[in-house]
């Protein structure tokens, strides 16, 4: 079983619709994986129906028991984050402002103070509207540890791939080279960067370039937009060649992308321009060729 996640050094670059795209043309063949769960949306593009749902607890959190706290303000005084306050003499936790470092439950004189699991966010599994199974996490309001979640979205898809015999997973990537982008990309067989002839692109894929090469994982380069500033496409396709990773074409502006992604429909099935779907349908089968030469 084969990894191939799509990245992008910043948001907006049609990494969500390439990965749409690739889930289209492998149909039951792929477990998609939807690692963004900051802003998770590769399940919108696909038509995908919920199978089963759980909660994820990526942390803890602080509680006072009121009938035990003194009020000595022992918890009060070093909480760095703000997050106790004093009612009419005894304390409370604010929960959004805790981070859990249970500073406050280590000093507490009366051991009032306990640390409880807090829920980060929660996870689905569920099927593709062409077939196949989709696993996606959406992240809590205010919540942190994006970065585990994104490694038990991965975890999930892996169990279920094996169950399938699945031949790929086709990881959807958060934007940037944070937490959540190493633990997308992280193990995996290949990486695909969705860039795009903008200066800020540009910069940003200079570094998701870099994390690749860190990682020692092979990566290549499509660019979206292209004839937007077909200067700066070129530009792109010479750090490609330059950095010895792949360049694997183009794809022109177009406002398909947009309306796919309103109907819940992937580029695939949306447009009926050819520049478009063979570049996709060139790019799919050129990347399985690359990944499965791997040894």
């Amino acid at each position: 079983m084969k990894r191939l996640t799509v990245l992008s050094g910043k948001g907006g670059t049609g990494k969500t619709s390439v990965s749409a795209a690739f889930g289209y043309l492998s149909r039951s063949r792929a477990v998609l994986c939807d690692c963004d769960v900051d802003a998770s949306n590769l399940a919108l593009a696909v038509g995908a129906k919920n199978i089963q749902s759980g909660e994820f607890s990526g942390g803890s959190i602080a509680v006072i028991n009121a009938d035990l706290c003194t009020g000595c303000g022992k918890c009060f005084e070093v909480c760095r984050f703000d997050a106790i306050k004093k009612l009419g003499g005894k304390f409370k936790v604010e929960s959004m402002a805790c981070e859990g470092c249970a500073y406050c439950a280590w000093v507490c004189p009366a051991d009032a103070i306990t640390m409880v699991e807090r829920k980060s966010g929660d996870i689905f599994s569920a099927q593709s509207r062409f077939g196949s199974a989709v696993v996606y996490a959406e992240l809590t309001t205010g919540a942190e540890n994006s970065g585990k979640l994104s490694t038990q979205v991965r975890r999930m898809a892996d169990d279920i791939a094996e169950k399938n015999g699945a031949e790929i997973i086709i990881i959807d990537g958060p934007p940037g080279v944070s937490c959540p982008a190493i633990a997308a990309a992280t193990g995996v067989d290949y990486i695909l960067f969705v860039a795009e002839p903008t200066l800020s692109g540009i910069s940003d894929l200079q570094r998701g370039m870099e994390m690749a090469q860190k990682l020692a994982i092979p990566a290549g380069i499509i660019v979206n937009r292209s004839d937007i500033n077909e200067e700066m496409t070129t530009h792109i396709k010479e750090l490609a060649e330059k950095a010895g990773i792949d360049f694997w074409g183009t794809i022109p502006f177009s406002h398909d992308f947009v309306s796919a992604i309103r109907n819940g429909r992937t580029i695939m099935e949306e447009t009926k321009d050819s520049r478009i779907t063979s570049v996709l349908e060139q790019t799919w089968q050129s990347l399985l060729t690359r990944i499965e030469s791997k040894k």
